[in-house]
This record gives structure tokens, sequence and C-alpha cells, in this order.
């Protein structure tokens, strides 16, 4: 099988916002296909290259940059005036008349934390709120590397508003707090609630979907097993998982469409070539993939880690529309 190809630069087509309040828009592209073969090189959990950048990343967002004054002044202005839509239609077998057009706003990878102060945080979470959306989906990565990070900014998550509800798994930054539980229960407080291993049932004008979700599937308990039992086998399947490569067990399982962060689209690349620093195994980088009949959307994310920068990736929330799949 041949390697994920390389996906357009999303950031070369926005669509300039009509005031600044407003968000700039790009499309994703149509889904490209995906390979099991796994990297070789720099396993992005066990590699001796990703070991050592999660250390110095953990010991810096930990110790360093909390004692920097004003840090998060660079990266506010980059959210501020790079905040970009995605946008895309996806199709679904055995979608329900009820959830056609049903808007889903993916939010991944926000990582609270010294970068992001909690007045522009909450501005974005407003502004993508005039997008509208049925169902908000966070896709992990609250916190950086200190629950106390998460809590003072709690205020902005309650702008978050849906009529279908917010749901949220955590991701592997989650975990690295020591206290995941403790985000759990912070994000319950904000009215979100946590899909860790499970799933629930969402109905729409007499028609039911399944939406599951998963813990982090490196430093996580993730049991996909466990989230999907039970579940009606006719109704069609949307799960959360903040890592991308749970990709290739969701679709041996008949789950629809998963949704992902964790990769911030390489946060810092070079125009026209590939990620710098991959997080995936299976190189799914930013997107939307396909296999086996299920489908993949990875989101570039809202925040950034390491350093307070973008470049050539711009940060991201992602709105699917859901319709009925040809056929």
């Amino acid at each position: 099988m041949e390697r994920c190809k390389l996906l357009p630069m999303r950031h070369q087509r926005l669509s300039p916002p009509d005031d600044r309040n407003s968000l700039l828009h790009s499309s994703l592209p149509e889904p490209v296909h995906a390979s099991r073969k796994a990297r070789w090189f720099f396993n992005p959990v066990t590699g001796w290259f990703r070991r050592l950048e999660r250390s110095a990343n953990h010991f810096i967002s930990r110790q360093i940059y909390p004692r920097i004054t004003g840090l998060h002044r660079i990266y506010d202005t980059i959210l501020r005036r790079r905040l970009t839509v995605a946008e895309s239609e996806i199709g679904i077998r055995g979608l329900g008349s009820g959830f056609h057009g049903l808007r889903i706003l993916l939010i991944s990878d926000v990582h609270c934390g010294p970068f992001i102060s909690l007045d522009v945080l909450a501005d974005t979470f407003r502004r993508s709120m005039a997008l509208k959306p049925d169902l908000i989906l966070l896709a992990g990565d609250m916190a950086t590397g200190r629950g106390e990070e998460l809590s003072r900014c709690l205020p902005a998550f309650r702008e978050l508003q849906a009529g279908l509800g917010i749901y949220a798994v955590l991701g592997n930054h989650d975990h690295y707090t020591g206290v995941p539980e403790q985000v759990c229960r912070n994000m319950e407080d904000a009215g979100i609630i946590m899909l860790q291993n499970r799933h629930t049932i969402l109905q729409m004008g007499g028609d039911r979907l399944v939406l599951a979700g998963i813990d982090d599937l490196a430093f996580g308990r993730p049991d996909l097993n466990q989230a999907l039992a039970g579940k009606p086998e006719h109704l069609p399947v949307v799960l959360v998982s903040h890592n991308p490569d749970v990709f290739f067990d969701a679709a041996r399982s008949r789950v629809d469409l998963v949704l992902s962060g964790h990769t911030h689209g390489g946060q810092i690349r070079c125009p026209g070539l590939p990620v710098l620093v991959r997080m995936s195994r299976f190189r799914l980088d930013e997107g939307r993939y396909e296999a086996a009949g299920s489908e993949l959307v990875v989101s570039r994310g809202l925040g950034a880690v390491g350093l307070p920068l973008r470049f050539a990736c711009p940060p991201e929330v992602v709105l699917l529309i859901l319709q009925p799949a040809d056929g």
C-alpha cells in the first residue's frame, strides 16, 4: 500500500473575513486514502526523539513559561488574526433524515496555559458560535501541563452553546497534568459531557445517531470495544478520539466517521513540504482520510505547544455538515 498523499496546503485558500470579528474560511480537500504502514523512524510515542521532545516540552511548559509575563500576547495576536474555520460536507451511510445538514463544530487542542489569555479564548469561542453549530465536539488537550490552566479558563468554555450538547474526550496533555479526573470534573462543571470510553445516542426528528468517545490512545486507557459496547447495530457511528491513529481499528469496527486533533498539522511548517514533526504513526497529519468505507477528519487545532507560534499552519476550528452518503 502507498503512503498517505500530501494534502494541499489548506491555508492557501482562505476567504477574507468581512470584519475584524469574523473568521477566515477554507474548505477541506476531498479525502485521501490512508495507509496503515507505520513510520519506522521516530515513533511518536516510544521513539527517543519524541520522548526527548516531550520531556523538554513538559518541563518548559510547567516550569519556565508560567514565569514569563505577557507571553500570551504573541499567540493572542495569532488567534485574533489567523483563526480559520475549515468547512466540509461529510457523507454518512444510513444517516437519518433528521440529521441531514447537522452542523458539527470540531475544536481540538485548545491548550489552555501561558500562551492564551482568558479574554482572547472567550472571544475565540464567541466568534465560533457565529457558525451556529448543532453539536460541539472537543477532541482533547484542553490543558497543556497543569490542572489550574484549565480551571482559570472555564468561563471561556461556558461560552460554547449547541442544541445537541457539547462533548469532549481527554488528550495526552490532559494526562500530562497528572490530574485527568480533575480535568473531567472541570469540563462537566462547564456543562460539557465527557465521553471517556463510552457512547451516547443523539436524536433528531425521530432519527438516531451514535456518538462515541475514547480516552487518549497513548497516555490514557482507551477502550474502543467498551465505547461501542451495546450500541444499536443499524445506527451510524461518529467517534471522537484525540489521537487519529485509532482510525484503522475504528474502521474495522464499522465506525463511519472519526474526529481527531493532536497533530497541530505540524504547527510550524515549510510551505509545500511535508510536516516536520509528525505526531501520527501513520502520517495522518491534517484534513480528511478514508479507509475501508470509513472517514477520518484531523484538525490542526486551536492552540500551540512548545512555542507560541504557528507558521504556514494557522489555528483552526472545523465545521462539518452531515449529509447522507451517495448510494
